[in-house]
Protein backbone atom coordinates (compact mmCIF):
# COMPACT_ATOMS: atom_id res chain seq x y z
CA UNK A 1 0.00 0.00 0.00
CA UNK A 2 1.19 3.54 -0.77
CA UNK A 3 0.50 5.83 2.18
CA UNK A 4 1.06 9.57 2.50
CA UNK A 5 2.47 10.58 5.90
CA UNK A 6 1.96 14.29 6.48
CA UNK A 7 4.35 15.54 9.15
CA UNK A 8 2.38 18.14 11.09
CA UNK A 9 3.63 17.82 14.66
CA UNK A 10 6.42 20.41 14.78
CA UNK A 11 6.42 23.58 16.86
CA UNK A 12 6.68 25.94 13.88
CA UNK A 13 8.68 28.48 15.88
CA UNK A 14 10.18 30.26 12.86
CA UNK A 15 6.73 31.29 11.63
CA UNK A 16 6.36 33.43 14.79
CA UNK A 17 2.60 33.08 14.90
CA UNK A 18 0.19 32.17 17.69
CA UNK A 19 -1.64 30.01 15.16
CA UNK A 20 -0.36 26.44 14.82
CA UNK A 21 1.59 26.19 11.59
CA UNK A 22 -0.63 23.58 9.88
CA UNK A 23 -3.58 25.91 10.45
CA UNK A 24 -1.79 29.10 9.44
CA UNK A 25 -4.06 30.77 6.86
CA UNK A 26 -2.82 31.47 3.35
CA UNK A 27 -5.42 33.22 1.22
CA UNK A 28 -7.94 32.44 4.00
CA UNK A 29 -7.30 28.70 3.81
CA UNK A 30 -5.38 26.61 6.39
CA UNK A 31 -1.93 25.61 5.15
CA UNK A 32 -2.43 21.88 5.70
CA UNK A 33 -5.59 21.77 3.56
CA UNK A 34 -3.56 22.66 0.47
CA UNK A 35 -1.29 19.69 1.17
CA UNK A 36 -4.19 17.33 1.82
CA UNK A 37 -6.07 18.46 -1.31
CA UNK A 38 -2.98 17.75 -3.42
CA UNK A 39 -2.58 14.31 -1.88
CA UNK A 40 -6.26 13.50 -2.47
CA UNK A 41 -5.78 14.16 -6.19
CA UNK A 42 -2.89 11.70 -6.47
CA UNK A 43 -3.53 8.62 -8.60
CA UNK A 44 -1.03 6.51 -6.66
CA UNK A 45 -1.52 7.38 -2.98
CA UNK A 46 -4.08 5.11 -1.34
CA UNK A 47 -4.40 6.44 2.20
CA UNK A 48 -3.36 9.54 4.13
CA UNK A 49 -2.10 9.75 7.71
CA UNK A 50 -1.37 13.08 9.39
CA UNK A 51 1.19 12.85 12.19
CA UNK A 52 0.25 15.27 14.98
CA UNK A 53 1.73 15.88 18.43
CA UNK A 54 1.04 17.67 21.72
CA UNK A 55 2.40 20.82 20.05
CA UNK A 56 -0.67 21.19 17.80
CA UNK A 57 -3.89 20.17 19.58
CA UNK A 58 -5.95 22.57 17.44
CA UNK A 59 -4.70 20.85 14.30
CA UNK A 60 -5.88 17.51 15.63
CA UNK A 61 -9.28 19.01 16.44
CA UNK A 62 -9.46 20.49 12.95
CA UNK A 63 -8.74 17.12 11.34
CA UNK A 64 -11.41 15.43 13.44
CA UNK A 65 -14.17 18.03 13.40
CA UNK A 66 -13.68 19.69 10.01
CA UNK A 67 -12.22 16.94 7.83
CA UNK A 68 -13.64 13.80 9.48
CA UNK A 69 -10.27 12.17 10.07
CA UNK A 70 -10.22 9.03 12.21
CA UNK A 71 -7.70 8.02 14.85
CA UNK A 72 -5.09 5.59 13.54
CA UNK A 73 -5.86 2.15 14.95
CA UNK A 74 -6.10 -1.53 14.03
CA UNK A 75 -8.90 -0.82 11.53
CA UNK A 76 -6.56 1.16 9.26
CA UNK A 77 -5.90 -1.61 6.72
CA UNK A 78 -9.44 -2.98 6.63
CA UNK A 79 -11.47 0.22 6.67
CA UNK A 80 -12.78 2.07 3.63
CA UNK A 81 -11.80 5.27 5.40
CA UNK A 82 -8.69 6.75 3.77
CA UNK A 83 -7.93 9.61 6.19
CA UNK A 84 -6.37 9.17 9.62
CA UNK A 85 -4.37 11.09 12.19
CA UNK A 86 -1.59 9.54 14.26
CA UNK A 87 -0.36 10.85 17.62
CA UNK A 88 3.41 11.25 18.00
CA UNK A 89 5.46 12.56 20.93
CA UNK A 90 6.64 15.64 19.04
CA UNK A 91 10.24 15.25 20.18
CA UNK A 92 11.64 16.15 16.76
CA UNK A 93 11.45 15.12 13.12
CA UNK A 94 13.91 12.22 13.37
CA UNK A 95 12.42 10.87 16.59
CA UNK A 96 8.86 11.11 15.27
CA UNK A 97 9.88 9.50 11.98
CA UNK A 98 11.42 6.55 13.83
CA UNK A 99 8.31 6.23 15.98
CA UNK A 100 6.04 6.21 12.90
CA UNK A 101 8.16 3.57 11.16
CA UNK A 102 8.07 1.42 14.29
CA UNK A 103 4.27 1.63 14.41
CA UNK A 104 3.85 0.67 10.75
CA UNK A 105 6.50 -2.04 10.91
CA UNK A 106 4.42 -3.90 13.49
CA UNK A 107 1.56 -4.04 11.00
CA UNK A 108 3.36 -4.55 7.68
CA UNK A 109 6.87 -4.24 6.25
CA UNK A 110 5.56 -3.94 2.70
CA UNK A 111 4.04 -0.47 2.78
CA UNK A 112 5.52 2.47 0.89
CA UNK A 113 5.39 5.63 2.99
CA UNK A 114 5.80 9.00 1.28
CA UNK A 115 6.58 11.60 3.93
CA UNK A 116 5.43 15.13 3.14
CA UNK A 117 5.91 18.17 5.34
CA UNK A 118 2.66 19.96 6.17
CA UNK A 119 4.17 23.25 5.00
CA UNK A 120 4.45 22.43 1.27
CA UNK A 121 1.21 23.84 -0.20
CA UNK A 122 2.37 24.05 -3.82
CA UNK A 123 3.44 20.44 -4.35
CA UNK A 124 0.62 19.22 -6.56
CA UNK A 125 -0.50 15.66 -7.28
CA UNK A 126 1.42 15.54 -10.55
CA UNK A 127 4.70 16.12 -8.72
CA UNK A 128 3.82 13.60 -6.01
CA UNK A 129 2.98 10.94 -8.60
CA UNK A 130 6.15 11.69 -10.59
CA UNK A 131 8.23 11.18 -7.44
CA UNK A 132 6.42 7.94 -6.63
CA UNK A 133 6.74 6.69 -10.22
CA UNK A 134 10.49 7.29 -10.10
CA UNK A 135 10.68 5.47 -6.78
CA UNK A 136 8.77 2.48 -8.14
CA UNK A 137 11.09 2.30 -11.16
CA UNK A 138 14.22 1.70 -9.09
CA UNK A 139 15.27 -0.89 -6.51
CA UNK A 140 16.36 1.05 -3.43
CA UNK A 141 13.96 1.03 -0.45
CA UNK A 142 14.31 4.77 0.26
CA UNK A 143 14.28 7.96 -1.77
CA UNK A 144 15.00 11.59 -0.93
CA UNK A 145 14.09 14.51 -3.16
CA UNK A 146 16.27 17.60 -3.53
CA UNK A 147 16.01 20.87 -5.43
CA UNK A 148 18.96 22.78 -6.99
CA UNK A 149 19.92 25.90 -5.03
CA UNK A 150 19.65 27.94 -8.23
CA UNK A 151 15.86 27.69 -8.10
CA UNK A 152 15.80 29.02 -4.54
CA UNK A 153 18.00 31.89 -5.63
CA UNK A 154 15.84 32.61 -8.69
CA UNK A 155 12.73 32.98 -6.55
CA UNK A 156 14.63 34.60 -3.66
CA UNK A 157 13.57 31.94 -1.18
CA UNK A 158 15.89 31.28 1.75
CA UNK A 159 17.07 27.79 2.65
CA UNK A 160 18.80 26.51 5.76
CA UNK A 161 20.81 23.58 4.39
CA UNK A 162 22.28 22.45 1.09
CA UNK A 163 24.11 19.30 0.02
CA UNK A 164 26.38 19.49 -3.02
CA UNK A 165 24.38 22.38 -4.43
CA UNK A 166 20.98 20.89 -3.69
CA UNK A 167 18.43 21.52 -0.95
CA UNK A 168 16.24 18.81 0.67
CA UNK A 169 12.64 19.37 -0.37
CA UNK A 170 10.78 17.86 2.58
CA UNK A 171 9.48 14.87 0.62
CA UNK A 172 10.98 11.44 1.28
CA UNK A 173 9.94 7.84 0.68
CA UNK A 174 10.68 4.90 2.97
CA UNK A 175 9.58 1.32 3.36
CA UNK A 176 7.62 0.63 6.54
CA UNK A 177 10.64 -0.66 8.45
CA UNK A 178 12.44 1.10 11.28
CA UNK A 179 15.91 0.38 9.92
CA UNK A 180 18.57 2.30 8.01
CA UNK A 181 17.50 2.08 4.35
CA UNK A 182 19.62 2.41 1.23
CA UNK A 183 18.64 5.68 -0.39
CA UNK A 184 18.17 7.00 -3.91
CA UNK A 185 18.66 10.75 -4.39
CA UNK A 186 16.26 12.39 -6.81
CA UNK A 187 17.05 15.94 -7.90
CA UNK A 188 13.95 17.77 -9.13
CA UNK A 189 14.05 21.19 -10.77
CA UNK A 190 10.52 22.19 -9.75
CA UNK A 191 9.90 25.59 -8.17
CA UNK A 192 6.81 24.30 -6.37
CA UNK A 193 9.06 22.35 -4.00
CA UNK A 194 10.94 25.36 -2.64
CA UNK A 195 8.09 26.99 -0.73
CA UNK A 196 8.40 25.45 2.72
CA UNK A 197 6.21 27.88 4.64
CA UNK A 198 8.44 28.36 7.69
CA UNK A 199 8.40 32.18 7.80
CA UNK A 200 5.95 35.00 7.17
CA UNK A 201 8.04 36.05 4.18
CA UNK A 202 7.74 32.61 2.55
CA UNK A 203 4.02 32.52 3.33
CA UNK A 204 3.57 35.82 1.49
CA UNK A 205 5.53 34.52 -1.50
CA UNK A 206 3.60 31.24 -1.58
CA UNK A 207 0.26 33.05 -1.43
CA UNK A 208 0.98 34.63 -4.81
CA UNK A 209 1.00 31.20 -6.48
CA UNK A 210 -2.06 29.73 -4.75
Amino acid sequence: MIIALVMAGGKGLRLESEIEKPLFPINDKPLITYVLDNINESELIEKTVVAVSPHDPNTEDFLINNLNFSHFDSSFYDSNNNHYYLDTLGKGYVEDLSNILEIFEKKSKDDILIFINADLPLVNSEILDDILSHYLSQDKPALSTLVPVEIFEEYRVNYSYEFNGNVPSGINILRSENVVQDEELLIISRWELIFNVNTIETAILASKFL
